[in-house]
C-alpha cells in the first residue's frame, strides 16, 4: 500500500492538565489511560515507530514500560497549554533527525485521551488515506457526521438580528436539501511530514475519515472519563 514509505506515530502527553488532573496516566479499565493509545499504535501493521512526546517523567516511565519510544523530555516552552501542536510535532521530527538520523515520510498524531480508538481504526484510516488521496500534499483528519440540524445553525449580526449561517441552495427550510456537515473528533490526524514542517493537518486538501460517534470520545473532564469508561465496558460486554 504505502511501502516503503515510513510512518511515525506521535502521541503528545503533557503532565499538566486543567480539566482532569493527571488524566494521561489515570487508570482506565485496568491500565494507565495513555497505554490504550500506545498499544493500539504498536499493533498497527503500517506504523513504523511509536513515539511519545511528554514533559512528565512519570508519563515517560509508563510509556516506555508499555513499549513506546520516549527519547527526550519535551522542552518547557512546548509544554504549556498555549503551546501549538504543530510546534510539538516539528520539534520531534527535528530531534529525531538531528540526534538519531531518522526521517519519516508521514506523521500520524494520536491523542492519548481517546481510549476507544483501536488498531483497526488506525489501520483503516491509513488505508483510506492512501486509497483516496489525490495529491502528495493531502492530509487526513478523523471526523464524525454532524447532526442534520447543523444546517440550520444561526448567528446574531451586529444589529442583534439572527439569520441562518448557511444558505442551502436558496432553500433554507427544506430538510432534504441540507448537505452533510462534519465535526473533527480528535482521534486521528495524518499528513506527510513535508506538510507538517510548514503547516498543519488542516488545508484545502484534507480528507475526512468518518468514524462512529460511539468511539469518538476525547477525555478532558471527569464527565468525559466516566462516559468513556461506560462506553468501553458496553463495547466489551457486546463482544463477549
Amino acid at each position: 500500500m504505502h511501502s516503503p514509505k515510513k510512518i511515525l506515530a506521535l502521541i503528545g502527553a503533557r503532565k499538566g492538565s486543567k480539566g482532569l488532573k493527571n488524566k494521561n496516566i489515570l487508570e482506565f479499565a485496568g491500565k494507565p489511560l495513555i497505554s490504550w493509545t500506545i498499544e493500539a499504535s504498536l499493533r498497527s501493521k503500517y506504523i513504523d515507530h511509536t513515539l511519545v512526546s511528554t514533559d512528565g517523567e512519570n508519563i515517560a516511565r509508563i510509556a516506555k514500560a508499555v513499549g513506546a519510544d520516549v527519547p527526550f523530555l519535551r522542552p518547557a516552552r512546548l509544554a504549556t497549554d498555549k503551546a501549538l501542536i504543530g510546534d510539538v510535532l516539528r520539534h520531534a521530527l527535528l530531534w529525531l533527525k538531528e540526534n538519531q538520523g531518522k526521517t519519516y515520510d508521514y506523521l500520524m498524531l494520536l491523542q492519548p485521551t481517546s481510549p476507544l480508538r483501536t488498531t483497526r481504526h488506525i489501520d483503516e484510516a491509513i488505508a483510506y488515506y492512501f486509497r483516496h488521496r489525490k495529491t502528495p500534499n493531502d492530509t487526513l483528519v478523523s471526523v464524525i457526521k454532524a447532526p442534520a440540524k447543523m444546517a440550520w445553525l444561526m448567528q446574531k449580526d451586529k444589529k442583534g438580528y439572527i439569520d441562518f449561517c448557511f444558505d442551502i441552495k436558496g432553500q433554507k427550510h427544506r430538510r432534504q436539501n441540507a448537505p452533510s456537515y462534519y465535526l473533527p473528533n480528535g482521534l486521528i490526524y495524518l499528513a506527510p511530514t513535508a506538510v507538517i514542517r510548514r503547516g498543519n493537518f488542516y488545508s484545502s486538501n484534507t480528507l475526512p475519515f468518518v468514524m462512529d460517534k460511539k468511539v469518538s470520545i476525547d477525555i478532558d473532564s471527569p464527565e468525559d472519563f466516566k462516559h468513556a469508561l461506560k462506553m468501553f465496558l458496553l463495547r466489551k460486554a457486546s463482544v463477549l
